[in-house]
């Protein structure tokens, strides 16, 4: 009776501290690989002042920052001169839950100046014993080509030229169980261009399914 005592303690623990890992654990787990120059330190730094000022470079005359943001199961790192260049990159982290319990987390980077940015890297990630693996095809795209948003009159008036317009995915949705990717018409003009401004897809436990517009 005690030992089965013992084994349903163990059980219900290991269920929950699978439940239990935060999106803030996790994101102190991502080497710098993916998130630049970040130091365990500079971590623990960003978590709790909410912003973060890069040590310079000797070869580099400009101060780089980031600023941090944090909601539920998700977190925004913004990377950004604040004195210098306009360039920016954002990345994104958004913790799901499989039917067995595992966290997923999606991981996106995009950026460039304020009126050319574009998606840089889409990836998802398992997480399991304070440890991250990738995962492949669970349903989300890295990106989506622009022609996609477009009406067919707009494709077909531009006979094969190319149209830039600043896309990405935005991890941040009204419904917790979604991410999206969208469309940022640079000038009030496009927005009659396009058809549909995002596409949505819908984390069912298992895989990312798309959502009809």
């Amino acid at each position: 009776m005690k030992k089965l005592m013992i084994l349903t303690f163990l059980f219900c623990f290991g269920i929950n501290y699978c439940f239990g890992q935060s999106i803030q654990e996790i994101f102190k787990s991502f080497p710098s690989t993916y998130i630049p120059e970040m130091t365990n330190e500079a971590k623990d730094s960003l978590s709790e002042n909410g912003t973060y000022i890069f040590p310079k470079a000797e070869d580099y005359m400009e101060t780089m920052k980031a600023d941090y943001w944090t909601e539920n199961n998700y977190i925004r790192l913004q990377y950004y001169f604040p004195d210098g260049p306009s360039g920016f990159f954002i990345i994104e982290l958004k913790k799901f839950q499989k039917n067995d319990g595992t966290p997923i987390v999606v991981y996106s980077k995009f950026g460039g100046s304020p009126k050319a940015f574009d998606q840089h890297i889409l990836m998802t990630f398992s997480y399991e014993n304070n440890s991250l693996e990738p995962i492949e095809n669970l349903g989300l795209p890295k990106t989506i080509e622009t022609k996609e948003f477009l009406k067919e009159k707009i494709l077909d008036s531009l006979d094969g030229k190319k149209l830039n317009m600043n896309t990405s995915y935005s991890l941040k949705t009204n419904d917790n169980n979604c991410v999206e990717y969208n469309i940022y018409p640079e000038i009030a003009p496009y927005y009659e261009w396009v058809k549909t401004e995002k596409f949505s897809y819908i984390w069912n436990g298992e895989r990312f399914e798309p959502k009809e517009n």
